[in-house]
Parts: structure tokens; sequence; C-alpha cells
């Protein structure tokens, strides 16, 4: 089995029948793995040179700056960055905006890391907001749930694992 379909089977709460974004996805392997349950799934990188004709129903890939999303506020059920923390680090701050910004009400944001780069930075940024599930290391942002909506004023809104 590879490591992004245990992974959906790990997060499949937040995946299975949903509308999934993932974001900085270079060849899109979680998104291929989670088009399995979800209802769709979008996956942006600011290049496709690694998709290899991997489209395919219920998965749809755009040329984007995750800083800056095309999408609408509150378009996607769950947001995940899969093995990619590396790679936007240094936009962290805008991405994480973005991602609060396309988020439904409820939804989720997993920042996941299986790599050495990954895993180093992650832990140094999140601190022990980042948890061990099996051969993944998890950072899970979550809004907490008062009613509060994701859209509206990002550095307002009541998450329960802030981390700036």
């Amino acid at each position: 089995m590879k490591n992004t379909d245990i992974l959906v089977k790990l997060l499949i709460a937040d995946i299975e029948n949903k509308t999934i974004l993932e974001v900085a996805c270079g060849a899109a392997d979680f998104s291929v793995s989670a088009s399995a349950c979800s209802d769709s799934v979008y996956c942006i990188d600011l290049d496709d040179r690694r998709l290899n004709g991997k489209l395919r129903e219920k998965l749809h890939f755009q040329i984007m700056d995750a800083s800056k999303m095309d999408y609408a506020d509150n378009t996607f059920d769950t947001v995940i960055l899969y093995n990619a923390f590396f790679h936007i680090q240094s936009q962290w701050i805008d991405i994480e905006r973005e991602c609060k910004r396309v988020l439904k009400a409820g939804g989720v944001i997993y920042i996941v890391g299986t790599w050495k780069l990954d895993v180093h930075i992650m832990m140094d940024v999140f601190g022990d907001k980042a948890k061990w599930r099996d051969q993944f290391l998890i950072v899970e942002l979550r809004e907490i749930e008062n009613g509060a909506g994701a859209s509206g004023s990002v550095g307002s809104l009541p998450w329960g694992k802030r981390i700036v």
C-alpha cells in the first residue's frame, strides 16, 4: 500500500465525501489517493512538470500560487499540504491565510511530512502541535467550532491550534 493511501485512511473522516484541496501538490500523489473516496479533489502547484498524466475524474489541477488563490471563500472541506512544507515555508503566513480563507466553516487544514526536510522544519515551526501518527508527522489546524465561519478577517478567527 502506498504511503498516500495509508494517509487517506488515517484522515478518512476529513476526506470521505468531502471537497479537498491539496496545496503545493508536486506529483499529486496524495490527491490521486484521496480522489478514490472524496467528492472531488483540487490540487495546485506552481507548475505541472511532475504530474505525468495523473489527472483523472474527480481530480482537478491548476497552476496557481498558494499565497494568492483564485478560489472563492469557503470552498473546501479539507486543505492538505503533503511533503511540501519545506518548499513553502518562507510563504507560510500568506499561504496559511489563504488556506483558511478558502476553507469552509468547521473545516481542517493538515500539514503532513514524512521527509526529513519537512519534518525538521515542521517541528521547529509548529513545536508540540506536530504529532506523529504512524509514519506521518501531522499538524492539524482546526477551527474551534463556535459558529464563526472561515471567511472575514483571518487574524480574528478562533483557531484552536494557531501558530504564528
